[in-house]
């Protein structure tokens, strides 16, 4: 081949390669100029390969002294790739549960990690009803009741647990509301076996980095104060005087608690802990919610619920019974001598009511003798009917209203936001009076149900019904009705 052939030749193929790098865009700079390049865009963007973090950088505009370094960025990887860990161990069914949002993925983890833990089961904790209303009421910020009558099951504590859980890797990403070094849970119980098994359900949870201690006086004290010093759980369970004990020796600081969780209510009253209960509340000075567990219907335990509990609560229940429904309303039965007596009776509980709406159930011949004892007593009455007419207090009382309404057209739904109801006419059935004493004080534990009666009236066919009610409610009966009810069973 001739030399002119030959450099013609070289000269065509160094310009195809020109043409060729001109396509790849990555190959127009050096392999170490891309490098700088691609550093830069990333460092621009905020994103920064693991090793830069530990070399030098040049300031940025985010950053002109080099504060940050990458290491923000490096701790924002790891939890991606923890995050994609979870989910990958996330093989149940979440269908089963319905809530607003869909459940958080951290609290779906929780449930499960219990399931593998307790095998009979005998239904999925993802479709309890009861643990989906809590999940509700505690991120409503609303103290919890717990009216079933009857102490915790596994379905409950798991539920209570796995939503602490949730909520405490919510708090640690936020900034502005960080944890203490308080427990985040506090839950009380009346008895070292109580306390064993409530942390056998805690211990489910240790894989995901969750820790619980149980206190109680079956250990000696110098090692639980080193063992909560040591471990710092997130999670105590204790009997109340030996939670006392600690804390008077400072062996644990409760004043950052975010949830008080008091089992057993009616045992720990009957043996006499109420005040330590009361005190262990009062030592928490952060906001957080209580939920607590009356596993007795008995009158005399309402006011050491109201004591913890606050003005406006959710009542959650695993039964529908009339009682559990009724559950923290004292109901009173006023049985007068005569029609005179009544009415003086009616007015002295007008006098003590402290509610600022009554509502008053009577029949449409009382209105006109009801509405003139109410305007003297400074109440603004509201004759709820049709035209919902307000009749004015002849002397303002602190703004109480008096609602009243015809027995006849009540309705039961609207009154679920009264805590005082009072029946000056005696209800014409057993079932208007279940119907009522189920739809009051729904957001309270402060409902008062006052019914009123003379001797003269004819509540033989009633009697029977609505003695067993207030047995079974723990409430007191009369003694004429017991007697008329012994009476009619005999």
């Amino acid at each position: 081949m001739a030399k002119g052939d030959d450099a013609l030749t070289r000269k065509k193929n160094k310009s195809n390669r020109k043409k060729m790098n001109r396509k790849n865009d990555s190959a127009a700079v050096s392999s170490r100029i891309a490098a700088i390049i691609a550093a830069k865009k990333r460092r621009q963007t905020g994103k920064r390969s693991m090793c830069q973090g530990m070399c030098f950088s040049l300031p940025t505009p985010q950053d002109p002294f080099n504060e940050k370094l990458g290491k923000v960025d490096i701790a924002k990887n790891k939890n991606k790739k923890k995050t994609v860990k979870s989910r990958d161990a996330l093989s149940v069914n979440k269908s089963s549960l319905k809530m607003i949002g869909g459940p958080p993925k951290f609290l779906t983890l929780c449930l499960t990690e219990i399931e593998s833990t307790f095998h009979n089961l005998d239904k999925p904790l993802f479709t309890s009803a009861w643990g989906i209303e809590f999940w509700k009421s505690f991120h409503s910020g609303k103290d919890v009741v717990e009216t079933s009558g009857i102490s915790y099951s596994l379905e409950q504590i798991a539920w209570i647990v796995s939503t602490a859980t949730d909520a405490i890797s919510t708090r640690e990403k936020d900034d502005d509301n960080p944890l203490s070094n308080s427990p985040f849970l506090l839950y009380l119980v009346p008895s070292q076996s109580k306390a064993a098994q409530v942390r056998s359900v805690c211990k489910a949870l240790k894989r995901l980095g969750v820790h619980a201690v149980s206190l109680h006086n079956g250990a000696e004290l110098d090692h639980q104060i080193s063992g909560l010093k040591s471990l710092e759980p997130e999670f105590l369970v204790s009997t109340p005087e030996r939670l006392l004990e600690i804390v008077a020796l400072k062996g644990v600081d409760i004043s950052g608690v975010s949830l008080l969780v008091i089992d057993e209510l009616g045992s720990l009253c009957a043996s006499g802990y109420l005040d330590a209960v009361k005190s262990i509340k009062q030592a928490i000075s952060s906001e957080h919610r209580s939920i607590v567990f009356n596993d007795s219907f008995s009158a005399s335990y309402i006011p050491a619920v109201q004591s913890l509990l606050g003005r406006s609560v959710n009542r959650l229940s695993l039964s529908d019974s009339v009682a559990s429904q009724a559950s923290c309303i004292i109901q009173t039965v006023n049985v007068c001598a005569s029609e005179k007596k009544k009415l003086q009776k009616f007015s002295e509980v007008l006098d003590s009511a402290s509610s600022r709406g009554i509502y008053i159930v009577a029949k449409e011949e009382s209105f006109r003798k009801l509405t003139a004892l109410l305007k003297l007593k400074g109440l603004t009455v509201v004759l709820v009917n049709s035209e919902s007419t307000i009749i004015p207090a002849i002397t303002k009382r602190g703004g109480q209203l008096a609602y009243l309404i015809d027995i006849e057209q009540f309705d039961s739904t609207e009154m679920k936001n009264f805590e005082t109801v009072l029946l000056p006419d005696f209800v014409p059935s057993f079932q208007t009076y279940v119907e009522i004493l189920t739809s009051m004080a729904r957001d309270s534990v402060r409902g008062v149900l006052h019914s009123f009666v003379t001797e003269e009236e004819d509540v033989s066919g009633l009697a029977g019904s609505l003695v067993n009610v207030l047995e079974d409610c723990g409430q007191c009966v009369p003694d004429s009705w017991r007697n008329l009810s012994a009476s009619m069973s005999d």
